[in-house]
């Protein structure tokens, strides 16, 4: 294809400064002919083709990329404005099912908070599956795992299939853990859930208590390493959860919104394309820290946030952070 390209710049060139300028360039004998015909109206065929070099450029097909790395972020720089990428792209050898274990080490955020008060302590592992497709492979998912083209072409994840496959797991082990500690509780199941990856930044779910959650991402950036092997991302998202409705409501309860962001490293372990290593970060905004005034670290004259902030940070966001270490191994 840069041949073809060649001839064309070069033609045009003999059109503006004759073939005595064109012959160290080994321009076509046809091609010769053609221009030397043109002569006559050369001033009309001018104009002509410079109207016309955007539509014969653009025509042509645009070389592939080299590498992963390229691909992938020139994938990702058809950003959406004020979003991002329009969604979070990995390397091809992402594209599969993969056995998951994620080791959730140590979190402030209110939901492991009350699991360690009912005496369920952290670290907690859940083993979950996770899949990945191309991410041209459409709606039909179950067809594209197997593309052959797979191999090359940059994968995204399945969210929906991911997050039903994360929090059943988690529910399943969070029962278990509360039978060793003579404490009944459990998560409500996931009744629905509506994802599409034609729009992947919303995720919304219905759980069996008739409660409800919203997931939307509202900002996001990747990056990856120029041999592919390592992957970065960040997404910010905005998070409307709607609790089950009371004896005396029809509709469900007062829906809360909260922010969060979650941040992704993966690393490829020795090379190797079946097993893939991943730390995961996830902050959630829960209230501010004025809702903790019992907490002498955050609060009062002696605090260590009111020494940098002073009296104004009882208004500063409060975020909780978890922290997961993850394991991917390839399901063959």
């Amino acid at each position: 294809m840069n041949y073809y390209r060649a001839i064309i710049i070069i033609c045009l060139f003999a059109l503006f400064f004759g073939l005595d300028g064109c012959d160290s360039f080994g321009l076509p004998s046809r091609a010769k002919e053609v221009i030397s015909s043109s002569s006559a109206n050369s001033d009309l065929r001018r104009q002509f083709i410079i109207s016309s070099i955007p539509i014969i450029t653009l025509g042509l097909p645009a070389e592939a990329a080299e590498t992963t790395a390229e691909a992938i972020r020139l994938i990702s720089s058809k950003t959406i404005p004020g979003l991002g990428p329009p969604d979070i792209y990995y390397p091809p050898n992402f594209v599969g099912r993969w056995k998951t274990t994620r080791v959730i080490s140590s979190s402030d955020d209110v939901f492991f908070k009350e699991l360690q008060d009912r005496g369920v302590k952290l670290p907690i592992q859940v083993t979950s599956e996770m899949r990945f497709v191309p991410y041209n492979a459409g709606k039909d998912f179950q067809q594209q795992e197997t593309n052959p083209d797979s191999n090359t072409v940059p994968a995204i994840a399945d969210r929906s299939f991911n997050e039903q496959s994360y929090y059943a797991a988690l529910s399943e082990e969070i029962g278990r853990l509360y039978q060793q500690s003579s404490t009944k509780s459990s998560l409500p199941s996931i009744q629905r859930c509506d994802w599409t990856p034609t729009n992947p930044n919303v995720l919304a779910l219905e759980y069996s208590d008739g409660s409800s959650k919203e997931i939307k991402v509202t900002k996001r950036s990747s990056d990856v390493s120029n041999d592919g092997s390592n992957l970065f991302s960040s997404e910010f998202r905005r998070i409307t959860v709607v609790p089950p409705s009371s004896s005396s409501s029809i509709t469900g309860g007062i829906p809360s919104v909260y922010k969060s962001r979650v941040l992704t490293k993966w690393r490829q372990v020795s090379g190797s394309n079946d097993v893939i290593e991943g730390i995961e970060i996830l902050y959630n905004e829960q209230g501010t820290l004025g809702d903790r005034n019992s907490d002498p670290l955050q609060m009062g004259s002696n605090g260590v946030i009111s020494s940098l902030y002073g009296g104004d940070s009882k208004d500063l966001a409060d975020w909780r952070s978890t922290k997961t270490k993850i394991l991917m191994e390839r399901m063959k």
